[in-house]
This record gives structure tokens, sequence and C-alpha cells, in this order.
């Protein structure tokens, strides 16, 4: 009775040392795990990264954006961190914004956090003072005050003989009838001083003009491809 009483008694201080948990995990019932306290911030941030699917699925394209949390592992990521996937910025100049105009995360080593394709801040007109009489500035702006906004720009995304798919639509402004260039980003323009991603030097490989659209795409006839040149796919697209 004695060793009965004792052997008890050890269960119940075995419980109360390991925790309910570990006596769970014990008998054999499942733990569900414990609550998070991981913070997540309530805006999304993203990441442009090297594709791990790229040259092994042929529509697969060579940079992606992901969401900063969800970067893939990979045997590359194992050996050198997954900071190796993190694209460099002129290759972000080249790619554009985020989904949905979404913000950079820090870690993309940007100069500015603001997206690529947004126009800069307005400055007040306290603050604009001397550089609102440069030529620069007064072309920078427009009647309202508001930044002047370039060109909606995207990508090949299908190639035939004769026609091409692009990924602009209406809410691009693109329609049946419009005349876009096909060209192709050359050298990337970062200022080697402050860091900052000033554009690129690129050419025109061809025009296209769009004769369908649909909900996600446009399909357009190619009009004029450039001596030597060859339409491909992850051409960027301008409406002209």
């Amino acid at each position: 009775m004695t060793v009965r009483r004792f052997a008890l008694l050890a269960v119940v201080v075995a419980v109360t040392a390991f925790g309910c948990s570990t006596a769970k995990s014990i008998v054999g019932v499942p733990n569900t795990g414990d609550p998070s306290v991981t913070i997540k911030s309530a805006e999304t941030r993203w990441l442009l990264i090297k594709n791990p699917r790229f040259g092994d699925v042929p529509s697969e394209p060579e940079y992606v954006w992901v969401e900063e949390d969800k970067i893939p592992t990979t045997f590359g990521t194992v050996v050198f961190g997954k900071g190796s996937l993190i694209a460099p910025p002129e290759i972000v100049a080249r790619y554009g914004s985020p989904p949905g105009g979404g913000k950079i995360s820090p870690r993309q080593n940007m100069p500015t956090q603001t997206p690529i394709g947004t126009p800069a801040p307005v400055q007040s007109a306290s603050t604009a003072g001397a550089k609102a009489s440069t030529p620069a500035a007064q072309a920078a702006a427009s009647a309202n005050g508001k930044a002047l906004e370039g060109p909606k720009r995207g990508f090949v995304v299908y190639v035939d003989t004769t026609r091409i798919v692009i990924d602009l639509t209406a809410a691009d402004g693109i329609r049946s009838g419009s005349l876009v260039s096909l060209r192709r980003d050359a050298i990337p323009l970062v200022h080697p001083v402050t860091g900052e991603v000033l554009g690129e030097l690129d050419e025109e490989v061809g025009t296209a003009r769009v004769t369908e659209m649909r909900e996600k795409f446009s399909v357009a006839d190619v009009q004029s491809v450039a001596p030597g040149a060859r339409i491909q796919i992850k051409d960027r697209v301008v409406p002209k």
C-alpha cells in the first residue's frame, strides 16, 4: 500500500514539473500547440526574390514578388541564408511595383520605401521654395499640383508568330486599337552617391496594336519589329 502511494505521489510531481502539455504527450494525447504571440504588421510588405522554379518550368518568370515572411526554403537558402534570394535594387527597378501597389519590405535594401512606379509626394508651398522655380520641378507638377504619373507599364506574357498577349487590361487604360511599344530593359541607372534608382536605358524591340480585350489580359497584333530583334516573354509593354 505504501509503495502504491509513493508511485502516485511520483506521478503528481512529474505532472507538476513538466506541465500539462508534456503530460499529454506522455499519455499520447495530441498537442494542439501553444498560443502564438507573434505580432505581424497589418500592412503586407513585399520582397522580390529569385524564383526557385525558374528554369525548371518554362512559363515561370525569373523573379517573383512574395510576402516578406514567406520566402521559400531551398538548398541555396539552407547554405547561404534566405537573403541570398532577395533581388538587388536594379532588378526591382525593372519589375515595377509589388502586387496591388503594396509597400516594399525594408529587407529589399531599396533607397526609399516608396513602391516603384508611384509618383513622389508633392512638396508643400512652404517647403518647395526655390526648387519650384526650376524647369524640372515645374515639369514634375500638373495644374492641380499633383505629380504627373508615367504611362502604365506591363509585360509580354505570350508570343505567337504575328500576335502577342500582354498583361495590361481596360483597368490600365488599354482599349481595343491602342498602340503599345514593346521595350527591353538594357542598363539600370542607379545614382552613384545617393543610391537612388533613376530608371533604366531601354530599347524598343517592336510595336503592337491591341485587337482583343479580356478580363486579365489583352491580345495585340505585332505591327513592327526592330531589325535583328525578336519579341520575347517579359518584354516591357508601354502604351504609346
